[in-house]
């Protein structure tokens, strides 16, 4: 198939009330196991691709190898832009098949959040490229206080003066330890949410999600999550399986010997994490309703 748009993708997650993952991926072997999990678990998939990327590929590199899978793959594959910090950073997005982008300026004032992203949407919005702006303070591996949280009313201006298509708020999610931090535990206010996504009128994307438990994730979809970030879960198990190999062989493996079973397990966590979604099994239902809906 090919790569399908994020907003067919989130209209049908928001509709079935169900989130479809983004897997942050800065290598082809997260890739693969992202589209290979999706395909076992009949799931819709968003490959992220990060900015820091960049520091050894290009975005080009990584979403030619997500096309290509995607082409050959039964189900839907969105390519998505995580945490760009400037203008450049998202065109250069666009350029390489992102349908969608973020312009991260949630921790900037509310009128230089509102602006920066505003530039994004001008450039985007005529390619039919979603903009997803932040709101609220996440701290790497720390926990939320109320007053971290997203405001509601800040929240509807910045949709509605930057025209930003997605919303990732501060909600009682924890941003992960790709940092080196000890993540804490999310304590999702679902409330908060709710009135979010019914005030904004946009989909919400959670980042954070790895570590959320199950029941918080599905009562989370139901109060307007569309898109969720994961990272921190899938390149733990990746480089436990990719140490454990490197520890217990000579210097001179090659080199694929470690990174077929590192790709496997990153691709049990993903699988699990599509049940916590609830996307998985939605990939036939999504192709039906896009059929539909072009007919």
């Amino acid at each position: 198939m090919p790569i399908a748009s994020l907003d067919r993708l989130l209209q049908h997650a928001s509709d079935n009330k169900y989130a479809v993952g983004a897997f942050v991926s800065m290598n082809i072997e997260i890739i693969q196991a992202a589209i290979a999990a999706a395909e076992r678990k009949n799931s819709p998939v968003v490959i992220r691709i990060h900015p820091d990327s960049r520091q050894i590929t290009s975005f080009e590199t990584l979403t030619s190898v997500a096309k290509q899978l995607a082409a050959n793959a039964s189900v839907p594959v969105g390519l998505s832009l995580d945490h760009g910090n400037t203008l450049a950073d998202t065109v250069d997005a666009i350029r390489a098949g992102c349908t969608s982008v973020m312009l991260d300026a949630g921790e900037e004032p509310l009128e230089d959040n509102i602006r920066l992203v505003k530039q994004v949407v001008e450039v985007a919005k005529p390619l039919g490229i979603l903009v997803e702006a932040a709101i609220g303070h996440m701290e790497h591996g720390a926990v939320q206080t109320d007053d971290d949280l997203a405001s509601v009313e800040e929240a509807v201006r910045l949709v509605r003066e930057s025209g930003a298509t997605i919303l990732a708020p501060a909600i009682g999610n924890v941003h992960g330890s790709a940092h080196g931090e000890t993540k804490a535990k999310s304590n999702l206010a679902i409330d908060r949410i709710r009135e979010l996504r019914e005030a904004t009128g946009v989909p919400i994307c959670m980042h954070g999600g790895s570590g959320t438990p199950r029941d918080q994730m599905r009562a989370a979809t139901k109060a307007g999550v569309a898109l969720v970030i994961l990272f921190s879960d899938i390149i733990t198990a990746y480089n436990r399986e990719l140490k454990r190999v490197l520890d217990e062989n000579s210097i001179g493996i090659a080199i694929i010997d470690a990174l077929v079973p590192a790709q496997h397990a990153a691709q049990g966590v993903i699988e699990e994490k599509m049940d916590d979604l609830g996307s998985a099994g939605q990939a036939g239902t999504f192709n039906e309703w896009l059929r539909a809906s072009a007919g």
